[in-house]
């Protein structure tokens, strides 16, 4: 019961649920973002091509940007940043809402995407850096937790918001909601805490922070894991005799598995002293529950092993994003967790061109009777085994020579 009264006393304070509803405003147009700029690619030019390279495009810039965009948010004061990012981002959209209908030439909407991707670089990352006003200490855990739901909400929901509209609407329709959703961040944001910016700056890059950089690498890992299995499915529901383009339906079961996890964890402790330990035992779960899809030979129970291996994910980021918290100094924050999106959104486009020389080269080296596709899997699968050994290895070396691994991370809860 204690842990229940102290979740219901999250989900009744005021301000974290302003902060929620603006957070979640904030992100869904960055889902929405990849079937968005393949339809305005599609109607401008009449090819889904472009349209991809336009998400593309959008997406590197976004990855690339974040660590810059971030470092400026922490050098101001975080809301009135956020709220300035979310009214550009929302600007930028709406030009190129503008230069679909005018029918302005391709390059103009290439160069709106780069635009697109500076502006909304290091918005998911800085609006969990301004959680922390948000909420006391006490309950800072289970709204980690959360914010992780969240996410994966905001993944689920953002293509199929995005789809819907573009199905009353059209490309443009997507657009114009995308600048409302980020303009309604905006409003909803100004009832929360401002953050200034801290009096020293610290001089040292969130990477570089002690008990920082193995958390971007295994968020590199994980989203190297999720970009396989991700770009793995449609090819595996090809070989399965069904369609294709039923992967997107059944790839938001792993957001809703994710979900469902990121909601369990909301009742454990909090992890600290024991972080290194529950994420291998994560990792371990994430890569038992990733070897059904590999080796499945019906539709149905890949669609069961899909909702099942998104259960450790949404716990896996509450937990990076913790550590974050107690090891990267205030002042660098906002960059901090920009560059923990960043590794996370590197690592699934590296997934997702391994699997593209997967199914291309793989063929001949499997055994027979093997498709492409579940090699693919299979890498999805021992991707997360070999991470959870690494933190094993990594942990009982520091411990032995009694180096700490972080803020909140004493030797003692090494594995």
């Amino acid at each position: 019961m204690h842990g229940l009264g102290e979740l219901r006393a999250l989900v009744t304070e005021t301000r974290w649920r302003r902060w929620a509803a603006a957070a979640f405003l904030a992100r869904l147009p960055t889902t929405m973002t990849l079937l968005a700029l393949i339809l305005v690619g599609e109607r401008a030019t009449g090819s889904l091509a472009v349209g991809a390279q336009l998400a593309g495009v959008a997406t590197l810039t976004t990855g690339l940007a974040s660590p810059w965009r971030g470092r400026l948010l922490d050098r101001g004061e975080l809301r009135g940043g956020l709220q300035r990012a979310c009214l550009a981002s929302a600007a930028v959209i709406l030009a190129q809402a503008v230069a679909l209908a005018t029918g302005m030439p391709v390059w103009v909407l290439f160069a709106l995407a780069v635009a697109q991707g500076v502006a909304m670089a290091a918005i998911m990352g800085g609006f969990r850096a301004l959680l922390v006003p948000s909420v006391s200490a006490l309950q800072l855990p289970r709204a980690n937790a959360f914010d992780a739901i969240f996410i994966e909400l905001a993944f689920v929901s953002g293509p199929a918001v995005a789809a819907g509209v573009a199905w009353l609407i059209g490309p443009i329709g997507v657009l114009l909601a995308m600048a409302a959703s980020m303009v309604a961040a905006t409003l909803v944001a100004r009832g929360l805490p401002p953050l200034p910016p801290a009096p020293e700056r610290p001089a040292l890059a969130p990477w570089r922070t002690p008990g920082a950089l193995p958390v971007y690498l295994l968020a590199l890992g994980i989203g190297a894991s999720v970009g396989l299995l991700e770009s793995a499915i449609p090819a595996r529901l090809d070989e399965l005799g069904s369609s294709a383009e039923a992967g997107g339906a059944l790839l938001t079961l792993v957001a809703v598995g994710s979900a469902a996890g990121g909601i369990a964890a909301t009742f454990l402790r909090d992890a600290r002293g024991v972080v290194w330990r529950r994420g291998a035992l994560l990792l371990v779960a994430m890569s038992v529950l990733l070897w059904p899809t590999a080796v499945t030979g019906a539709v149905s129970l890949l669609a069961v092993a899909l909702l099942a291996c998104g259960l450790p994910i949404a716990p896996l980021n509450a937990l990076g994003a913790l550590v974050l918290q107690d090891v990267v100094p205030p002042g660098r924050q906002a960059e901090g967790f920009a560059v923990f999106s960043a590794a996370i959104m590197f690592g699934a486009g590296a997934g997702q061109g391994a699997t593209g020389v997967l199914l291309d080269q793989a063929g001949p080296f499997l055994p027979a009777g093997a498709a492409p596709s579940q090699a693919a899997l299979a890498a999805s699968a021992a991707l997360p085994l070999l991470l959870a050994a690494a933190v094993v290895i990594v942990a009982a070396v520091r411990a032995r020579t009694r180096r700490p691994l972080g803020v909140g991370c004493a030797p003692d809860g090494a594995p």
